[in-house]
């Protein structure tokens, strides 16, 4: 039975509702994909229970800026990026960039109570991939 604190009528207006016994180990990597074509800024997350691929175009309401002279993918632990996800939750802005080695660079807005604006800035480096002799 999912946990929930909607009452069953509450759920009438989704399409789709679904539980989760144990999201914990949902997924372990994050693939990163930046390209000047198609499908310009892709977020991929493989796990134990599958994976899932979200495509951002260039042009979307979401982005303020896209900017990427090629194309470049990056794996990055997710257990690296968690502590970054408070700050998320809090922004008002982010800014996501990589370099030439391909360390990720989040840059979060966040407006303090008393409407100040901070700046909290969570650098990761990629997840090195091993060749195979």
């Amino acid at each position: 039975m999912p946990l929930s604190t909607q009452s069953q009528a509450d759920d009438e207006q989704y399409v789709l509702v679904a539980s989760l016994d144990n999201a914990r180990n949902l997924s372990n990597l994050l693939k990163i994909t930046m390209s000047p074509s198609q499908p310009y800024f892709r977020l991929s997350t493989f796990g134990n229970s599958g994976n899932a691929h979200y495509d951002y175009p260039k042009d979307s309401d979401m982005m303020e800026l896209f900017r990427c002279d090629k194309t470049q993918t990056n794996r990055y632990k997710m257990s690296l990026l968690k502590p970054s996800t408070k700050a998320l939750a809090l922004s008002c802005k982010v800014s996501v960039r990589t370099d030439s080695r391909g360390f990720l660079s989040l840059q979060y807005l966040v407006r303090n109570d008393d409407g100040q604006i901070c700046f909290v800035e969570y650098f990761c480096c990629p997840d090195e991939e091993v060749e195979e002799e």
